[in-house]
């Protein structure tokens, strides 16, 4: 560069529009090959809604891939060409810049199991991008002194610890953060506005034809983003509780488990709120307060869970987080087995259309047809190029289904159940049932 002295700064905005351009398709599509969403006639691939259908040449998901990538690309390419240079960076911004390093290479850790982490490079493991993301979120640490920054990098690093199985430094990175002044409100956005929306506003709120639903047990957290400038989630408190709940499990410490989840329920119920009129009249849904939910056929029936919509309707919306799990409840739980369950329930309640959920389940995308286009490295049907779905995961598109009998709905699958009868093979931190 000519004139690199000030690149920084401009460096720094441009690494902010790529983790929002990354966080908001990855926010819909995290949520949609899951349990939590049901397309039912959108333009969106309806192949999301059949995990086992999924390819690289499956439209919708790829520009999360794509942004991400960018996003990863972008941080080396400064890392290595204008910081060096500028003598006018800061250590702020330094940190920024090793921060969104870190964070594109948590989002394509949790969402893709084999890809480059070089421009047409080879193909590496999850495990090495979380590697790379830590030691990316160290250097960002090791720049910066402000609370905001020493927060962005704690979490981070606590969420790629996770995966990577390691509860020893999950759980010191989860309570170094709790120890940072301002982290009982904190939360890390993606920042939008409307000449840049979320994809994921724009698919639950922003279209009219109101053709992506929750499943029923969740439409009292829809609508989440109801302007073309809400922001999302992408870091907060909640989960630095929710992992020191899942460690606690791992070491068989149901009362450990269960004050990290309080502690994670107390916060996701004490985030602002604001209404909407939603007049998504819910055609052939549950559209009446009245009604209970059943998770499975085998559960109770739970009220509180469906809101009423259409017309004037105004519905309470939790842009944040929040749960219907009280304190109350967690402290009746007994057995491992629901312990588990209700973790997994509240990832799902705090994580909702933040993109988390079909990484939970275990589910990972392949890296898209472009990628194996350009980058000879990537073979047609190698394990990079195959979307990853367990076998206990429903078939078809079983996790959206639910019936109606009167006023009980029942879903078909309890996900959670799911997850908590098959924990081995999905927590990354070694629970066992």
């Amino acid at each position: 560069m000519a004139n690199p002295n000030g690149g920084t700064s401009a460096l720094v905005t441009g690494l902010r529009r790529y983790y929002s351009l990354a966080t908001g398709p990855g926010a819909f599509v995290g949520d949609l090959v899951s349990d939590n969403l049901d397309n039912r006639t959108s333009f969106y691939a309806n192949e999301l809604s059949h995990p086992r259908t999924i390819s690289p040449k499956t439209f919708t998901y790829d520009d999360f891939y794509i942004q991400a990538m960018r996003l990863r690309s972008m941080a080396d390419f400064g890392i290595s060409t204008i910081v060096p240079t500028d003598v006018l960076a800061t250590a702020e911004q330094k940190a920024e810049v090793y921060f969104y390093r870190g964070m594109a290479l948590i989002l394509l850790g949790e969402n893709f199991s084999t890809f480059p982490i070089t421009e047409n490079g080879p193909l590496v493991p999850a495990a090495t991008a979380f590697q790379e993301a830590v030691s990316s979120l160290k250097t960002a640490l090791g720049f910066t002194t402000q609370n905001a920054m020493r927060l962005n990098c704690r979490v981070a690093l606590a969420r790629a610890y996770r995966m990577l199985g390691d509860k020893t430094n999950a759980a010191a990175e989860a309570n170094a953060a709790k120890a940072v002044t301002g982290f009982s409100t904190y939360v890390f956005y993606a920042q939008y506005e409307a000449t840049n929306q979320a994809t994921v506003y724009q698919a639950m709120a922003g279209r009219t034809t109101n053709d992506i639903q929750p499943l029923p047990r969740l439409d009292f957290l829809d609508p989440k983003y109801t302007t073309t400038s809400t922001s999302v989630p992408g870091l907060k408190a909640e989960e630095v509780d929710l992992i020191l709940a899942e460690i606690a499990l791992a070491n068989n410490d149901l009362a450990g488990a269960k004050t990290a989840m309080k502690a994670a329920i107390t916060t996701a119920r004490s985030r602002a709120t604001t209404t909407w009129n939603d007049r998504d009249s819910r055609l052939n849904r549950p559209n009446d307060p009245a009604m209970t939910v059943k998770a499975d056929a085998n559960a109770p029936p739970v009220s509180g869970l469906i809101q009423r919509r259409g017309g004037t309707s105004v519905v309470t919306v939790y842009p944040i987080s929040f749960t219907n799990q009280t304190t109350a409840m967690i402290d009746a739980l007994t057995s491992k087995s629901d312990h588990i369950h209700t973790l997994y329930l509240l990832r799902q309640h705090i994580f909702f259309l933040e993109g988390r959920r079909m990484s939970d389940l275990g589910i990972r995308l392949p890296v898209p047809q472009r990628q194996i286009d350009g980058n000879k490295n990537v073979a047609e049907g190698s394990p990079a190029a195959t979307v990853v779905v367990p076998d206990y995961i429903p078939p078809t598109d079983e996790m959206r289904y639910f019936t109606i009998a009167g006023t009980v709905v029942t879903i078909k699958w309890d996900m959670n159940r799911v997850i908590a009868q098959n924990i081995n093979r999905i927590s990354p931190l070694g629970i066992t049932p």
